[in-house]
């Protein structure tokens, strides 16, 4: 029998990289915990340990010697960067924050939609799962649970009542197309009860698992272009998108698979000289077609497809295909859109918030009865609604988490996404013609009319010389290929990426780190 010695052995080394990272996050651990006590007791009076100080502290720390540490990764790696800036500055938002719906706009309604989706197989709801859903109005309007205090006892409450459970629930939500978006937050919900965690900790966790979707969507959307990597960077990065991604929305799922599906877009144009395969065709047009789900008024921006070069087709036969197959998929789509428009009843796009007033075929005769005057009512909005003023609320407007008010710093990251802009160029970007970028702005533009109406529509009175409820979220999806194709390839950023790109990450991050430090941690 042969002995096998030490030598023999081969265990895997842990590169120098994971080592390095380890050291860092152990540091940073014990760093933050020693300046964030220094920090209570210089401006808290010395009051006890807080977990949300100590979480936000700890991540600038991370965040900081990464950015120093790893300036090779920030430079060549930029989506790697951006994974790390979302999960980290995110998980603060989702952690930090009440565990109560009331954060941000309508996030009791998806969150009684996630909740009956993670009880698919399981249809006994508890008083805590209750309570989440009836408990909002306190904390939007009166920040009921923000200060330690409230917060304990919101918790202990929650908690407590975990394990009184009600009868069956009438009705269940299955993950349909349209419902797609409730189902990485389901599983978080489902993942919390089967670990038996606190029911507090669970709510924290379905909003996370939300954030890690988003997250994933932005690395794989980056790591698709070669030219204007720190745009996308930027948008996934912007305070409004990662604190809709760590709350109980869709936004994120509609921003993160847009932003792959022009991602792909683009990427193949600025190859011109490699044929797209048929795996990368399919994963473009599903993108845009899962993106539309929770609303399908955005399905016209998957016509962009259609507009791809044929030179980017292996032959002609599988152009045709291709092309035909995509018409089919719009087709079907924008068949069940109408199908909204034209349905009366619970399956129609009227909101009855809206109020009494509100008739959804009233104001479309209404349209079709004075189209100048609804045009011109349609393009005055439209003009406010995307100008440089409003920037400030698409950008930083955190709903209830900040009174309704965009942040501080909201106009220094308006600035920083107009500079690079501009300034993210190189020659892949002489390499897209101007048909794809015409067709881009028709598209997007058409999307805002569709969206601005369908708010006329569903929710304004009839005759109304305002469009009301037409949020700035809307705007998300359509940042991206609308800022891709502003500026010139011919622009030369002679700026060293490793500083280029970690100065604006560094911006982008520490804003939104503010705004939860200034706006949750820093309340009471």
């Amino acid at each position: 029998m042969k002995w096998i010695t030490n030598k023999e052995l081969h265990f895997p080394q842990i590169s120098k990289d994971v080592r390095k990272l380890m050291v860092i996050l152990v540091a940073a651990a014990v760093l933050a915990f020693g300046l964030e006590r220094a920090i209570a007791a210089l401006f808290y009076e010395n009051d006890a340990f807080f977990w949300g100080r100590y979480a936000a502290v700890f991540v600038v720390l991370e965040l900081t010697a990464l950015f120093v540490c790893f300036r090779e990764i920030v430079a060549k790696k930029v989506e790697v960067a951006v994974l790390v800036i979302i999960l980290s500055v995110g998980t603060i938002y989702a952690t930090a924050l009440p565990s109560s719906c009331g954060i941000s706009w309508d996030d009791e309604v998806h969150y009684q939609y996630t909740m009956l989706m993670s009880h698919l197989f399981n249809r006994n709801i508890s008083e805590a799962e209750a309570y989440c859903m009836s408990h909002f109005p306190e904390t939007a309007l009166e920040h009921d649970g923000y200060d330690r205090e409230s917060r304990k006892e919101l918790n202990e409450e929650i908690d407590r009542l975990q394990h009184q459970h009600r009868e069956e629930m009438e009705g269940r939500i299955w993950p349909r197309y349209r419902n797609l978006c409730y189902v990485p937050m389901a599983f978080g919900l489902w993942l919390g009860r089967l670990f038996s965690l606190p029911y507090h900790m669970t709510f924290m966790l379905g909003r996370w698992c939300n954030l890690l979707v988003y997250a994933i969507l932005a690395y794989l959307s980056i790591r698709k272009l070669k030219s204007g990597k720190m745009i996308a960077s930027v948008i996934t990065l912007i305070p409004f998108n990662i604190f809709m991604a760590s709350s109980y929305s869709y936004d994120p799922w509609m921003t993160g698979w847009f932003l792959y599906g022009f991602c792909c877009f683009f990427g193949e144009l600025q190859q011109p000289e490699k044929k797209m395969s048929i795996r990368e065709w399919i994963f473009m047009v599903a993108a845009f077609f899962i993106g539309a789900g929770p609303k399908l008024i955005y399905i016209p921006l998957m016509l962009l497809v259609l507009f791809l070069p044929k030179e980017k087709y292996a032959s002609p036969r599988q152009r045709k295909i291709m092309l035909a197959a995509a018409a089919c998929v719009f087709l079907v789509a924008g068949v069940r859109m109408l199908f909204l428009f034209a349905t009366p009843g619970g399956d129609s796009i009227q909101d009855v918030r809206g109020g009494s007033d509100v008739d959804a075929f009233g104001q479309i005769s209404y349209i079709f009865a004075h189209p100048w005057e609804y045009t011109k009512l349609l393009l005055g909005f439209l003009a406010d609604y995307v100008s440089p003023k409003s920037a400030n609320y698409y950008f930083s407007y955190l709903h209830y988490f900040t009174n309704l008010k965009p942040t501080v710093h909201s106009s220094l990251l308006v600035a920083t996404l107009l500079v690079v802009t501009f300034t993210d160029k190189n020659v892949y970007d002489t390499r897209i013609r101007a048909v794809p970028r015409i067709v881009t702005y028709v598209l997007s533009f058409g999307v805002l009319c569709l969206v601005a109406t369908s708010m006329y529509v569903a929710f304004t009175a009839v005759g109304s010389g305002e469009i009301q409820g037409c949020q700035y979220r809307y705007i998300a999806p359509l940042l991206f290929p609308a800022l891709y194709c502003l500026g010139s390839g011919n622009i030369q950023n002679r700026m060293k990426r490793e500083y280029y790109n970690g100065i604006v990450l560094a911006v982008c991050a520490l804003v939104s780190v503010h705004a939860v430090w200034v706006y949750g941690i820093n309340v009471y």
